[in-house]
């Protein structure tokens, strides 16, 4: 199969992202920068333990450019053990109450409707639901407190079983299927926005996530804002040969920047320099290029 072309880059139809009363111009493409408190995740685990490491941490990623905080306590990795409600608790809540004071957007990463209403009870202005909004929940959560929601595509709520079900007839159309429903289910329940998230490495195989970047269009074209994690992730691993996963940095940003071509307008990553540095030469070299929005 040859390369996809490259083609103009695609511009989505959403041009704004509401953070409960923060609007967040979507014409630059926007980073949210990861900030694990987990002793267990695959590429920094237990780096953040600490709060006050953790607020270090988030402060540097906003000095290198990253526009929303992505916190999780708990670990979604292949095979990861589930963390009970009032650990991810202790690990998440001191940490995000002083995030908070930095004066950037959170995101919250958790399934649990209990750790996601003290978030939001905090200020939390993004949920950031790796399950798809499934529990009835966490979707009241999110219309209640008039926050947008993350909806992520995984083929079954449970991390630790995921990749069991990495079995597909045509994996974007699944996938897109599933967001168009959840995100549908979602805005008529009274959240007020939601971010697609094809859920890169969410019970799925080198060849799925291959096809869901290349025909990321087809759910950019839903019409909801689009968010991209590639960071650092095995598929980088498997297309670069670099095993440690610290190590990925050049990859991710390659696969980062294909996934704007193809009209994300969120990216999820570690690395935030690396990455706003090449969005920089990237955003110079299309601007004056680009196709009208319709």
């Amino acid at each position: 199969m040859g390369a996809p072309p490259l083609g103009p880059t695609i511009i989505p139809p959403v041009r704004t992202l509401w953070l409960r009363d923060r609007a967040l111009d979507l014409d630059r493409v926007r980073l949210l920068g990861v900030l694990n408190l987990t002793p267990d995740s695959f590429s920094d685990g237990g780096r953040y333990l600490d709060p006050e490491r953790a607020l270090e941490r988030a402060r540097e990623m906003v000095a290198e450019g990253a526009d929303i905080l992505d916190l999780g306590a708990e670990s979604t990795r292949p095979g990861a053990a589930p963390v009970p409600v009032e650990e991810e608790k202790r690990r998440l809540l001191p940490v995000l109450e002083a995030v908070l004071s930095l004066g950037v957007p959170v995101s919250v990463d958790t399934r649990k409707p209990e750790v996601a209403e003290e978030a939001l009870k905090l200020g939390a202005h993004l949920l950031n639901d790796v399950t798809g909004l499934r529990d009835e929940r966490m979707v009241a959560l999110a219309a209640r407190h008039g926050v947008a929601a993350v909806v992520m595509h995984m083929p079954v709520p449970d991390p630790a079983t995921m990749m069991a079900h990495a079995r597909y007839r045509d994996v974007v159309a699944e996938v897109k299927a599933f967001l168009e429903a959840q995100a549908r289910r979602a805005l008529s329940a009274g959240v007020p926005q939601v971010v697609l998230d094809p859920g890169f490495g969410f019970g799925k195989l080198l060849e799925h996530n291959l096809a869901l970047l290349r025909r990321l269009d087809e759910i950019v074209a839903l019409g909801h804002p689009v968010l991209v994690g590639l960071s650092r992730k095995r598929t980088i691993g498997e297309l670069s040969g670099v095993e440690d996963p610290a190590q990925r940095v050049h990859g991710s940003v390659a696969a980062h920047l294909f996934a704007v071509m193809k009209g994300a307008r969120l990216l999820r990553v570690h690395d935030v320099r690396a990455h706003r540095e090449a969005l920089g030469v990237w955003e110079a070299l299309y601007g004056g290029d680009r196709p009208s929005r319709t």
